[in-house]
């Protein structure tokens, strides 16, 4: 008899490479409703995931958050696959940048009623900046 699997692949990518490959006992991602639990033999799904904080608990590796974007998770075969627009390690976020990230966008929202202004943008752009602040601890 085969002997059962007590890992799970997983990577996640972005537009700009692999972010990170690890195994791990569970992962923890953002869905549009919650958060969802990874674990081995959990059944294959894709499923669409938002702007929020992912975890992975690696085998070896112990914990990892990651701040992460919009995208997509297909699990089959015990290997997660996350593909998102960000991701970004949380010992890595430059706390300075993601403030003046979150000052930019909320000026471009106080100035949502001027011409040209994509508000749908710039609310993204705010939710990714508070993400990526939170996800760093503060």
């Amino acid at each position: 008899m085969e002997e059962t699997s007590k890992r799970l692949q997983c990577e996640i990518v972005t537009p700009e490479g692999l972010i990170l490959s690890d195994d791990a006992l569970i992962v923890v991602i953002p869905g549009e409703t919650g958060e969802l639990g990874i674990m081995p033999r959990h059944a294959p799904i894709v499923t669409s995931t938002v702007i929020g904080r992912a975890h992975v608990y690696g085998e070896t590796t112990g914990r990892q958050e990651l701040a992460v974007g919009d995208g997509y998770a297909k699990m089959q075969f015990d290997r997660l696959l996350l593909l998102v627009d960000t991701a970004e390690m949380a010992s890595e976020i430059d706390i300075e940048r993601a403030q003046a990230a979150l000052a930019r966008a909320e000026s471009w929202l106080g100035r949502s009623q001027e011409e040209g202004v994509d508000t749908h943008r710039a609310q993204r752009a705010r939710r990714r900046a508070l993400n990526r602040i939170k996800v760093a601890g503060l």
